[in-house]
C-alpha cells in the first residue's frame, strides 16, 4: 500500500502544479465558483442559484463544500479550487485500496494501479479543474468497495454502504451515479462467482441500497422541491435527467465519441505490448474481480455513449477501473530506443510549440495573443527531459510515467501566459465590480455567469440584445455594458477593452456618465 500512497502523493503535488499554471477556466469553472458566491452572498443553501436564477443543472453538494471551505479561509479562489482535485488524490488512495481487496494475493497491483491512474493526463486534466466528475468518481469507487464487499459476504452493511455510495453521487453530480454503478450491481449474480449471493438475498439487498440511497437523497430534494418551486422541480426532475437522456441541449455528439477517446485514456501503459496482453477478453473473463472492473467500464461506456450528450470528462468514474485493468499489465523490461515512438505525443506538443515560436500555428495565432518563448522554450525542456526520463529511469513503471507528467506539464508551461492573458477574469471582475449597484448588462448571449464570482457581484448581469441595449441604458443610466460585437453604441462611450478567449470585450458607459 505504500506504493499506493506514494502515487496519491504524485498526484497531489502534480494537481497542485497545474492549477497553478492556469486560471480559473471559463465557463465551467468561474460558473461553478458564481453559484458557490451567490450561496455565500445570501442565496438558498438548498437551491443554488446562478445570476439570480434558478440553478437545477447540478446538486449543491460541490457549492456546500466551497462555502464550507470558505467559513474558514474567507472567499477565495485557491481553497475552493482544491475541492475536485481533494477528491481526485482521495480516489488515487481508493483505487489502490480496492485493488487490495480484489487482489489481495498481488498486493503490488495496489501501487500498479495507483501510479496508472495518477498519472493518465484524463485524469490530470480533469481531476485538477473545479467540476462535479471527481467526487462521482469517489462515490462509484465507494460503490464498488462496497459491491465487492457484499459478493463476498452479503451482510446488511454493504449493501446500506452501497446506497450511501449511490445518494453520494447524486448529490455530487445527480442521478447519473445510477449510469456508473448499475450495471455492475445488477449484474452481480454474472461476475461473482460461486462466492456469489442467492438471487433472493442479492434482490433484498439491491432493495435495501437503493432504498437507503433515496431516504439520503431525499434529505435534501424534498426541501429543495418545496422551496425550489415549479420550475425547479421541472429542471432536476426532468429537463436535467430525461432531456439531457433523449435529446440533449448541450454537448451532443456522435455515438463513438467516447471510443475514438479510449486511445488517450489508455496513453502510455495502455499502449504497452504487456497491456494488450492483459486486456485479452479471455484474462478479463476469468476471475470474479476482472469480471466485475470489466462490466464496470465497459456498462458505463455503452450506456453513455447511446445518451445524446457527451463530454471527454463523463468516463471520468471508469478510469479507475481502466488502471485496474491495466495493473494487470505491468511492465517490467527497460525501455530502449526502440520504444520511443510511446513518446510520439509528447514530440508531437514539442513540434506544435516550436511551430508557434515561429508564428506557424494557426489556431495559436487566431487568438491573437502570441506566445512568449521563454514558456515555449521552457515547455520543450520539460518534454525532453520527460523523454530522457523515460530512456534513463531504472524502473519501468516510473519510467513510463515520466512521460505524462511531463506532458501535462509542459502543456501547462507552455499555454499558461496565453490562458492568463485570454481567459482569467480577474481584471474584468474588477473593473465592473464598482458598478454592481448601477447595473451590469452583457451582448453575450452565452454567458454563463464568468464575472460573477471575480467581481463578487451581488445583482445579476443582465444579457441583452441589441434592441434592448437603449431600455436598458435609461434604466440604468450609471451602470455599464460589456459588448462583444466590435461596433459601436449609439449613447454609450468605449472605456476599456479586456481580451477574453478569441474576442474582445468592450467595457462602455453612458456618454453623460463617462469622465
Amino acid at each position: 500500500m505504500r506504493s499506493a500512497l506514494s502515487a496519491t502523493l504524485l498526484f497531489a503535488l502534480a494537481a497542485l502544479t497545474l492549477i497553478q499554471l492556469r486560471p480559473l477556466m471559463p465557463v465551467d469553472e468561474t460558473r461553478y465558483l458564481a453559484a458557490a458566491w451567490e450561496m455565500h452572498a445570501g442565496a438558498s443553501p438548498w437551491v443554488p442559484h446562478l445570476n439570480g436564477a434558478l440553478y437545477g443543472h447540478k446538486p449543491p453538494l460541490l457549492f456546500w463544500l466551497i462555502n464550507l471551505i470558505w467559513a474558514f479561509t474567507g472567499v477565495h479562489a485557491f481553497p475552493a479550487r482544491l475541492i475536485g482535485p481533494g477528491f481526485a488524490t482521495g480516489c488515487v488512495a481508493l483505487t489502490g485500496l480496492l485493488a487490495l481487496r480484489l487482489w489481495p494475493e498481488r498486493p503490488q497491483r495496489a501501487g500498479a494501479a495507483a501510479l496508472i491512474l495518477a498519472v493518465s493526463p484524463v485524469w490530470l486534466l480533469f481531476g485538477s479543474t473545479t467540476m462535479f466528475d471527481a467526487m462521482l468518481s469517489a462515490a462509484t469507487l465507494l460503490a464498488m468497495l462496497a459491491l465487492w464487499s457484499a459478493a463476498r459476504s452479503p451482510r446488511r452493511a454493504a449493501w446500506i454502504a452501497l446506497g450511501a455510495g449511490i445518494a453520494f453521487g447524486v448529490y455530487a453530480k445527480g442521478p447519473v451515479i445510477l449510469i456508473h454503478v448499475l450495471p455492475a450491481a445488477l449484474s452481480m449474480p454474472i461476475w461473482a462467482g460461486p462466492a456469489r449471493p442467492s438471487w433472493q438475498v442479492w434482490a433484498r439487498g439491491m432493495g435495501l441500497a437503493l432504498a437507503v440511497a433515496l431516504c439520503l437523497v431525499c434529505l435534501w430534494l424534498v426541501p429543495a422541491m418545496i422551496l425550489g418551486g415549479p420550475e425547479y422541480r421541472t429542471e432536476i426532475l426532468w429537463r436535467q435527467s430525461s432531456g439531457r437522456i433523449v435529446s440533449s441541449f448541450a454537448h451532443q455528439k456522435p455515438w463513438w465519441f467516447f471510443l475514438a477517446l479510449l486511445p488517450l485514456m489508455l496513453w502510455p501503459f495502455g499502449w504497452t505490448a504487456s497491456a494488450w496482453s492483459a486486456l485479452r477478453p479471455r484474462s478479463l473473463w476469468a476471475q470474479p474481480a476482472t469480471r466485475l472492473v470489466l462490466i464496470w467500464l465497459v456498462g458505463p461506456l455503452v450506456l453513455l455513449s447511446l445518451i445524446s450528450g457527451k463530454q471527454a470528462h463523463y468516463m471520468l468514474p471508469e478510469m479507475p477501473a481502466l488502471a485496474l485493468l491495466l495493473a494487470h499489465g505491468w511492465p517490467k523490461r527497460p525501455w530502449t530506443r526502440r520504444d520511443l515512438w510511446l513518446a510520439l505525443p509528447l514530440v508531437a506538443l514539442g513540434i506544435a510549440f516550436l511551430a508557434a515560436a515561429t508564428g506557424q500555428f494557426p489556431a495559436l495565432a487566431q487568438l491573437g495573443h502570441p506566445l512568449p518563448l521563454w514558456s515555449l522554450a521552457l515547455s520543450v525542456v520539460i518534454l525532453m527531459a520527460g523523454v530522457m526520463a523515460f530512456l534513463r529511469l531504472r524502473a519501468a513503471p516510473v519510467a513510463l510515467a515520466a512521460l505524462p507528467l511531463a506532458l501535462m506539464i509542459g502543456l501547462h508551461v507552455g499555454l499558461s501566459p496565453l490562458l492568463f492573458a485570454r481567459y482569467d477574469m480577474t481584471a474584468l471582475g474588477r473593473a465592473v465590480a464598482p458598478y454592481d449597484a448601477a447595473g451590469i448588462a452583457v451582448t453575450d448571449g452565452t454567458y454563463h455567469a464568468q464575472l460573477n464570482f471575480a467581481g463578487r457581484l451581488t445583482h445579476p448581469v443582465s444579457r441583452l440584445t441589441p434592441d434592448q441595449i437603449p431600455t436598458w441604458r435609461q434604466a440604468h443610466p450609471d451602470g455599464v455594458l460589456l459588448d462583444l460585437t466590435g461596433g459601436t453604441i449609439p449613447g454609450m462611450a468605449a472605456v476599456a477593452h479586456f481580451f477574453f478567449r478569441s474576442n474582445t470585450y468592450t467595457l462602455f458607459r453612458s456618454e453623460e456618465a463617462s469622465p
